[in-house]
């Protein structure tokens, strides 16, 4: 048989050389590129100076051989090619090789074909959506609005894996709360292929704290960026934050997928499966397009600067600093108004519209103004000792009479001006025993006082230093709070309701706490008359309300030593009055307090605390509500409590009854009580034990009903178990009468002439409806303590942001369930099923696979 193999010719043996050369040369190429990026990791210094300084030696050895390695492949790699285009050329030259010719160059232009295809797609492709539901279609109009945006303003979405799905709610980590995280950024990631359709480039970073290099991985990312960067670590869950234009907003996990525990655990007949309740499409959209809007703004109205929301130490009990944290923490920007100045001049302070910002700017300046005087007279001192000096030395030619006076008027002088060297020089000079100075000990004495005079003289020029740099740091403070030219400008402003509005103007929601009763057993409790406000500053409230704007009020109970206030406060109870919402007069105690009473009857000093207080019960339909829909921030509160499976609990001493008024629920969208206390309570008029003289119990709260014979029977006053509502929500037009005067007036005749009343009644209701009346939102709860404190427990934050986010109209921040679940496909089977399953694809298909295997053998034998 012939030897078929080619005869190793030197052409054969070079050529294979060069393959080899060149295969190695790819290899290196790889390999240098590799350790050339390790060493310069920035793609800008990727170029051939750089390359060739490397190769230098410029940039370290490691830099060196990355860059030869690099160069030596890449040569290698060019001769290979140059010498295989020459022999396809000489190839392609001869007639033998024509067929295989234009076979090459069919394939050649098959692979030109299939790049510029490929090339051309990314640029020019489509997305089709077959799924029955259009999961993987934006609605139009978010198309729309994702289209508007700058191609040259990327925008940054980071999911923050901080190994906390429900904040301050529960740190418990289980495999619900590890999978919902995985499927959140798996979403997330989904979601944002979609929006690359249609806006600019969105870049996705996922941030982990527990993986390795998470630190420098934030501090590249945040480079240049420091408003992303604080975003990143006051972030207090998990979080999806979006950047753009050196703007951040901030949406939870659960705001984008809740996880509902509750139905977890319930899901495939008990065993468990990962339940998702999806919050829509468009509250992850909103964030995108809402980088550049303003945060809200809630401004805090107070009377005194202890109860503002700075956290002062000593003074939290009173302080509304936790109610500032978790308000920022969700977006809001929160300030304080205080609305009374002078309390210490011992009479009744005068009403004041002022900020903290301002009273801030005051001290700096009082400040300010004692630092220059202490300037002033440090170098009035050194002037004094100077002359002191001086007179020291004149007088030592006097006779020693006139010396002697000098002396005496000296130490006498040194203790009026705190002149401590100069005393401290006599003390040591006189000693313990005391010795009165003569002609004799002159000359003793007068070296060690004019040693002490001299460090006088040298201490008080450090003290001039110390002035001017006390005085210098006071200006510098001063001249920076006068930046803010908003609050330079509202000081000039003398007219106190011309300065409120001023205030207000730029606010969108206005909180108003009025701290009074904490504990009743006790008699823990501010006095209600401290919150009266002067009728200019209601009207500004009332205008407030007239625009539309959304109100917080935190109203404690009006009772004092013998009783409610006769007349309340102020007018602000009016004002809710008029929107529907009825306060009640007396305090509600809880039956776990009558220990608390019997203790200190008994002697003892130590009453029930709030542990002992059965917790607030929230609901979405108030049992006078039963035909409403649900109350919005019930089902929040409802919902947030199924994503970690446990009840939101707030306890909550000495409320007041909050009623919506008789015949309002039907004016309103949704049932308006959502708070109510435990049955367990009662209402009452005088919930203090009150003594006599020598401090011994005379009364003691305790419940008494109201009998039927009375004229409260049957009413809202009267005495009686709970359980009472504390907390209302209302969403209605403004009255009528806060926009025409003489609507108030027509009511009134509509009562008084009785033959016409009907009539009346009809007019004024149709008047009404022509009035152009604005919707306001407005939230009353019986406590003006429920969000004080330091920090907020979880329960009390998320009672406070659901109720802000509805109030302001971010209701796609509340949690809701009116989308279809998600969660695992899974397939419910019965253990016969199981076990069909299990062994039919265990054994049944290896089977399966056999027989096939040896039909087919058997064909092939009998052909």
């Amino acid at each position: 048989m012939a030897d078929t193999r080619h005869q190793l010719t030197l052409g054969i043996r070079f050529r294979f050389l060069l393959r080899v050369a060149g295969a190695t040369g790819v290899l290196a190429v790889v390999t240098g590129a590799a350790l050339f990026a390790s060493a310069f990791p920035s793609p800008a210094q990727w170029s051939a100076d750089q390359l060739r300084a490397a190769a230098g030696g410029h940039h370290g050895a490691f830099a060196k051989a990355a860059a030869w390695t690099l160069a030596v492949g890449l040569i290698a790699v060019a001769a290979a090619l140059a010498v295989e285009v020459l022999a396809g050329l000489v190839m392609v030259a001869g007639r033998r090789s024509a067929a295989s010719t234009s076979a090459t160059v069919g394939a050649l232009a098959a692979l030109a074909l299939l790049a510029f295809v490929n090339a051309y797609s990314f640029t020019h492709h489509a997305r089709f959506d077959f799924t029955r539901t259009r999961q993987f279609t934006l609605p139009p109009d978010l198309a729309a609005s994702l289209r508007s945006l700058r191609p040259e303003s990327p925008t940054t979405i980071v999911v923050l894996q901080k190994h906390r799905i429900f904040g301050s709610l529960s740190d418990d980590r289980d495999s619900f709360t590890r999978g919902a995280e995985e499927k959140v950024a798996e979403k997330v990631k989904d979601l944002v292929d979609l929006f690359r359709e249609f806006g600019p480039r969105f870049n996705v970073e996922v941030l982990d704290t527990e993986a390795f290099g998470y630190r420098a991985r934030v501090a590249e990312l945040t480079a240049g960026a420091p408003e992303l960067k604080a975003a990143i670590e006051a972030a207090p869950e998990n979080s999806i934050l979006f950047h753009a234009n050196k703007r951040v907003q901030r949406l939870a996990f659960n705001e984008f997928l809740q996880l509902d525990k509750t139905a977890s655990d319930d899901a495939n007949g008990g065993r468990g499966n990962l339940v998702l309740l999806p919050q829509g499409v468009d509250n992850f959209a909103r964030r995108v397009l809402a980088v550049q809007e303003r945060r809200p703004k809630v401004a805090v109205c107070v009377v005194h600067e202890w109860l503002t929301t700075v956290d002062t130490a000593g003074r939290s009990e009173y302080s509304l600093a936790g109610l500032k944290k978790s308000l920022t923490d969700s977006g809001f920007d929160v300030t304080d108004i205080i609305l009374k100045k002078n309390w210490e001049s011992g009479q009744e302070p005068d009403p004041a519209a002022y900020t903290i910002q301002e009273s801030k700017l005051e001290r700096l300046e009082a400040e300010l103004d004692s630092a220059r005087d202490q300037h002033r007279a440090a170098q009035n001192d050194v002037k004094i000792v100077a002359s002191l000096l001086k007179a020291f030395d004149d007088v030592q030619t006097e006779p020693f009479r006139e010396r002697g006076d000098f002396y005496v008027n000296l130490s006498r002088a040194a203790q009026i001006r705190g002149w401590t060297e100069v005393v401290q020089a006599y003390r040591s000079w006189l000693g313990e025993e005391g010795r009165p100075i003569s002609e004799a000990n002159e000359p003793e004495l007068r070296p060690v006082l004019l040693a002490g005079i001299t460090r006088q003289a040298a201490r008080a020029e450090r003290d001039v230093k110390d002035a001017d740099k006390a005085r210098a740091e006071a200006e510098e403070q001063v001249r920076a709070a006068h930046q803010d030219e908003r609050t330079v400008q509202d000081r000039r402003i003398a007219d106190v309701k011309a300065k409120f509005s001023a205030l207000l103007s730029d606010v969108d929601l206005l909180v108003i706490p009025r701290h009074t009763v904490v504990n009743a057993v006790i008699e823990r409790r501010l006095p209600p008359a401290l919150h009266t406000l002067g009728k200019d500053q209601l009207a500004v409230i009332k205008d407030f309300m007239k625009a539309g704007k959304p109100v917080l009020a935190c109203l404690g109970s009006l009772s004092v030593a013998n009783g409610p206030a006769p007349d309340g406060t102020d007018d602000l109870e009016r004002l809710v009055a008029e929107r529907g919402i009825e306060l009640g007069r007396d305090t509600v105690l809880f039956d776990a307090e009558t220990k608390g009473f019997a203790a200190i009857k008994a002697g003892r000093q130590l009453g029930g605390g709030p542990a002992d207080i059965p917790p607030l019960v929230v609901v979405e339909v108030g049992p006078d509500a039963r035909n409403a829909k649900p109350n919005p921030v019930g089902s929040a509160l409802r919902l947030t409590g199924r994503a970690v499976d446990q009840k939101l609990e707030n306890r909550l001493g000495a409320p007041r009854p909050v009623y919506l008024t008789p015949g309002w629920q039907d004016r309103l969208p949704h049932a308006a009580e959502f708070v109510f206390t435990a049955p367990d309570a009662w209402n009452e008029e005088r919930p203090f034990i009150r003594g006599d003289a020598r401090g011994r119990p005379t009364y003691t709260p305790r419940y008494e009903p109201t009998l039927d014979t009375e004229p409260k029977w049957g009413t809202r006053q009267a005495e009686r178990k709970g359980p009472f509502p504390v907390g209302v929500a209302v969403e209605s037009r403004v009255p009528a009468a806060w926009f025409d005067d003489g609507y108030d007036t027509g009511s009134a005749a509509a009562g008084v002439l009785l033959p016409l009343d009907g009539v009346l009644a009809a007019g004024l209701t149709a008047a009404a409806t022509k009035l152009e009346r604005p919707t306001q939102r407005l939230v009353v709860f019986g406590s003006g303590h429920l969000f004080t404190g330091a920090k907020l427990e979880p329960a009390q934050e998320k009672l406070l942001v659901h109720s802000v986010n509805w109030l302001t109209g971010r209701t796609d921040r509340l949690p809701h369930a009116d989308l279809p679940p998600w969660e695992f496909p899974r397939v419910a089977m019965t253990d016969r099923e199981f076990h069909l399953w299990r062994y039919g694809t265990a054994i049944g298909l290896p089977l399966v696979a056999a027989y096939l295997g040896l039909m087919a053998t058997m064909l092939r034998r009998m052909r």
